[in-house]
């Protein structure tokens, strides 16, 4: 009997070995340094996101002009900081060799270029060849993050209006070309590279963006389950809910997800987003109408700083499931390491992939803690 259980034993932990550990990821933007990389202890994260690679030609941003200057068309242009970084990551893998490291590419404001290098063949094959380059240069990287936004529609971010119902089609081709590009590189290298895509999940945004086919060539699918209220809306409300506030709604993760689904987006490829940080209103009325943002222009506030909001109290409403600091005619909605742990037992009741949170340097290390957690 001893020799039967030594052996149930071993089994058990083979198996538990080749469960692959559940997503626990985070972007860090390369503006705010690289400090928190440095900080990172070994086992913290399974995915770690560096925003964002700059892309060159058509639809670059403005101030990329210098650091583009000499690139080919649809290049990448390496940040004032790369090689500090590179560094950073350097000594993360070696303290910590299982984590991925990738890089992402685009972000708000930086996404306009990817209208025009998708529209075409060449284009796309133009972007693959110099992303693919810039891999094989920083050989630190697992690989690519598509951070696209948004196919259809950019919001004219830098004052000029991009989007047609053609970039649907562009978006997956430039993802199956990516994932040949990634494949070959792969081999050469003797390694796989992930590729993998940051989403708004609306479902005013998935009409333009055809993700169950999309998915069929990422690894994994990181849901902005956040930014849901801002100075762009409305009514104050917690911009990273679990739940929505009324039917019908989908500004939540819970109605997010049955969105993806929806589309055929497998849910072990779904990577729930949690926010770092709060979204704030000022002169917030009972119907949820408000003066302004609040403490600045777009209301965000490092989750590090949320306790010493004077004049403030965390409120939990039962409803969404997610807490604010109210008083004085103000709400600041946010994810507390409560919220945190809801989301990650909803996300393994819904057989998500795990989760993942914008910004690592905005924490106080609650937030990923919290994101760490062995039990909901």
């Amino acid at each position: 009997m001893k020799k039967l259980f030594i052996a149930a034993l071993a089994l058990a932990a083979m198996l538990a070995q080749a469960q692959p550990r559940p997503v626990v990821g985070a972007y860090v933007l390369a503006e705010h340094g690289t400090d928190a990389v440095d900080q990172l202890q070994p086992g913290r994260l399974t995915h770690l996101l560096y925003a964002f690679l700059l892309i060159c030609g058509e639809g670059q941003r403005a101030q990329d002009g210098a650091a583009c200057q000499g690139q080919p068309a649809f290049g990448i242009a390496p940040h004032a900081d790369q090689a500090s970084f590179s560094a950073a990551f350097e000594r993360l893998k070696k303290r910590d060799p299982q984590v991925q490291l990738l890089a992402s590419v685009g972000g708000w404001g930086g996404s306009d270029p990817f209208f025009h290098l998708a529209a075409s063949a060449q284009g796309r094959a133009a972007f693959v060849k110099q992303a693919t380059g810039w891999l094989r240069a920083h050989p630190v990287f697992d690989g690519l993050d598509i951070d696209w936004e948004h196919p259809g529609s950019n919001g004219a971010v830098n004052g000029v209006a991009l989007g047609s119902p053609a970039d649907a089609g562009n978006y997956v081709a430039l993802l199956q070309d990516l994932r040949a590009g990634l494949d070959a590189l792969g081999r050469d290298m003797g390694k796989h590279y992930a590729l993998t895509a940051a989403i708004n999940t609306t479902r005013e945004q998935l009409a333009r963006m055809p993700m169950g086919r999309a998915a069929r060539e990422l690894d994994l699918v990181f849901m902005m389950t956040y930014d849901f209220a801002g100075p762009w809306t409305k009514k104050a409300a917690n911009h990273t809910a679990l739940r929505s506030a009324r039917p019908g709604d989908d500004t939540s993760l819970e109605a997010s997800v049955a969105n993806l689904r929806r589309e055929g987006v497998p849910a072990a490829k779904l990577v729930a987003g949690v926010a770092m940080y709060g979204r704030g209103f000022e002169g917030v009325k009972a119907d949820g109408s408000y003066a302004r943002p609040w403490p600045n222009e777009d209301g965000s506030v490092p989750f590090k700083d949320i306790d010493a909001l004077a004049g403030m109290k965390a409120h939990y409403d039962k409803r969404t499931q997610s807490w604010a600091m109210v008083g004085g005619g103000r709400f600041v909605g946010y994810d507390d390491p409560r919220a945190v742990r809801a989301k990650l037992a909803f996300a393994r009741r819904a057989g998500l992939a795990g989760v993942f949170a914008w910004e690592l340097s905005q924490d106080n290390g609650e937030i990923l803690g919290a994101m760490n957690a062995a039990q909901p």
